[in-house]
């Protein structure tokens, strides 16, 4: 009988000790973090495009403000990536990235929800921000996705 307890005793530590890290293996880690910018002037088939988007109501996005988009010279448009590293055995699901808004900021929009990150993998997730000229660039992003149902959520500052 002592056998028998002191062998459930030793799966229940070892199944512990797997649980344990399976949920310190559900972080996601930030391996790099860039923005690019470009002022809406240089791409006027994308300043159009939003521009009629909002015109027609069809943009899928976030307003910001209600400023008007009167010309596109006084307009960026900048695209947050952040660069991410799943080391555990299971995959991130849902990923979402959202950028902090700034008081310049007016529009986010792009790319930035549903990806999914496989175990031990690598991935890039991207928004996009179309904010007023000359603003500061800096923004914190805050990422948030879910491993197995359970919500998790990463704040980097991105430069």
């Amino acid at each position: 009988m002592k056998k028998l307890a002191l062998f459930l005793l030793v799966i229940t530590i070892a199944l512990c000790g797997f649980a344990l890290y399976l949920r310190l293996g559900a972080q996601l880690y930030v391996s790099g973090a860039s923005v690019v910018w470009q002022n809406a002037s240089e791409d006027q088939g994308k300043w159009s495009k939003l521009y009629m988007e909002l015109m027609d109501n069809t943009f899928q996005g976030k307003k910001l403000s209600s400023a008007e988009l009167s010309n596109s010279a006084d307009f960026e448009f900048r695209t947050y990536s952040v660069t991410l590293r799943n080391l555990g055995l299971l995959k991130a699901e849902w990923i979402s990235m959202s950028v902090r808004p700034e008081a310049s900021d007016i529009i986010e929009y792009g790319e930035s929800r549903g990806f999914t990150l496989n175990a031990y993998s690598r991935g890039t997730i991207p928004g996009t921000v179309l904010a007023r000229a000359g603003s500061p660039v800096e923004r914190v992003v805050t990422i948030r996705y879910y491993v197995y149902g359970h919500l998790f959520e990463i704040e980097t500052l991105v430069k």
